[in-house]
């Protein structure tokens, strides 16, 4: 199993298969049917990666024991997971990463470059005193801290819009971090979703789960700050 899998399922924790395939443009397994008309006008790459996202979803499947089947993309883009199953997809442009479980909570995997994040985004995706307080991670430059901070909040929107299927923004979701663990707490929770974070292949990996029947609350901001222009996409 390549290291980023093996990693991201020990973040996730017992009864989730994760399985990452490599993004190859013109090459690889196609989409299903009931898939492909979602990047049927997309550009090659981002056709590619969809791809190899939805093989490594029906890998994860069969890694559980189960039949392989589509995963269709919703009109908000995100994925839809076949009945009584949890998942999600990252992806960059060289590899995409699925993780899948027989229900329970709600799952958000994402992984970024292990690289700094630029200085003029942080205040994007920050909230006041988040980065430094991840700064002081072992061999985390505040660049890099901000990266791991994207790659959380990435992660838990996820798990959050799995069940709450609402926008939200930055400034809604607040990230800590202690040692390799990972809490995530969405405006008004009452108890923060949690997962672990780690490296591998030179990537940040995040793997959370949602707490199961949160309620949205009042978390929504739609069309406010830069949180309002992201979607789902897997």
């Amino acid at each position: 199993m390549p290291e980023i899998a093996a990693l991201a399922e020990q973040l996730f924790g017992p009864g989730v298969a994760v399985v990452a395939v490599a993004v190859a443009i013109g090459s690889g397994e196609a989409p299903w049917p009931e898939e492909a008309a979602a990047v049927r006008r997309a550009r090659p790459s981002r056709q590619a990666e969809f791809a190899a996202g939805r093989h490594a979803a029906r890998a994860a499947m069969v890694r559980l024991g189960l039949p392989a089947l589509p995963v269709p993309q919703a009109a908000d883009r995100a994925p839809v997971w076949p009945a009584g199953l949890r998942g999600s997809i990252s992806h960059d442009a060289d590899l995409a990463v699925a993780a899948v479980s027989r229900g329970g909570a709600d799952l958000g995997l994402d992984i970024e470059p292990a690289q700094p994040l630029e200085p003029e985004l942080w205040a994007e995706i920050a909230l006041p005193g988040e980065i430094e307080a991840l700064a002081p991670l072992p061999a985390l430059s505040r660049g890099m801290a901000a990266r791991l901070l994207f790659c959380a909040k990435e992660a838990a929107y996820k798990a959050w819009y799995s069940g709450a299927r609402e926008v939200i923004g930055f400034d809604a979701m607040r990230i800590e971090v202690a040692g390799d663990r990972v809490l995530a707490w969405p405006r008004a929770a009452r108890e923060p979703l949690r997962g672990g974070w780690g490296m591998a292949e030179g990537r940040f990996v995040v793997a959370i789960r949602s707490v199961p029947g949160f309620k949205a609350g009042n978390t929504a901001l739609i069309g406010q700050g830069p949180m309002a222009r992201w979607r789902p996409e897997g």
